[in-house]
């Protein structure tokens, strides 16, 4: 099992109580202006978060393929700025995902993204033998994509091209390798 919480200079990463789906969405959902850029900002069932919140608590073990975890991200005084979900060995082992970041606008542009990205990645590299981190990110999605450049991700791998709700996307798939 990933640790069920930790702390970085500024914030605390906890494990999502099960009865905290509804504060989930609303992080998610504080976030639905970027869905014309992203078509992953959608609504999303309730259900859908207590999916992630339970199978992010399952035990795990670090070699398992497409281990799953969410963590709750507060400020040390308590104050909920986001979560960030975690995907072990996927799509490949070594790798990890990221396949989800989400701030609230209240607390973007506070270099807190950046202290979030390394705090997972050291964490991560703790609990699995892990050689690089990938993610998605939407090539509309200019600040996000900037973000994640930022924060060393400049492999880009593949560009998917998709269309969801009549619209074309360009998904780019980027990695970071991490040092050995």
């Amino acid at each position: 099992m990933l640790i069920p919480q930790w702390e970085s200079k500024n914030l605390v990463f906890t494990e999502f109580s099960s009865d905290e789906a509804e504060l989930a969405k609303s992080i998610f959902d504080s976030n639905l202006n970027v869905k014309a850029m992203d078509p992953t900002f959608r609504e999303w069932s309730i259900t859908e978060y207590e999916k992630l919140i339970a199978e992010s608590n399952k035990s795990k073990l670090s070699d398992e393929q497409g281990a799953f975890y969410l963590r709750k991200i507060s400020t040390k005084k308590g104050q909920v700025v986001g979560y960030i979900q975690m995907e072990f060995h996927a799509p490949s082992t070594g790798t990890l995902w990221l396949p989800m970041l989400t701030i609230l606008p209240s607390f973007k542009g506070k270099g807190l993204g950046s202290e979030i990205v390394s705090s997972v990645i050291a964490v991560a590299c703790e609990y699995a033998n892990l050689h690089n981190v990938g993610l998605n990110v939407y090539a509309e999605n200019i600040s996000a994509f900037r973000f994640w450049y930022r924060q060393g991700f400049t492999q880009i791998r593949a560009i998917d091209q998709e269309i969801e709700f009549g619209k074309e996307y360009n998904c780019l798939v980027l990695y970071r390798e991490l040092e050995a």
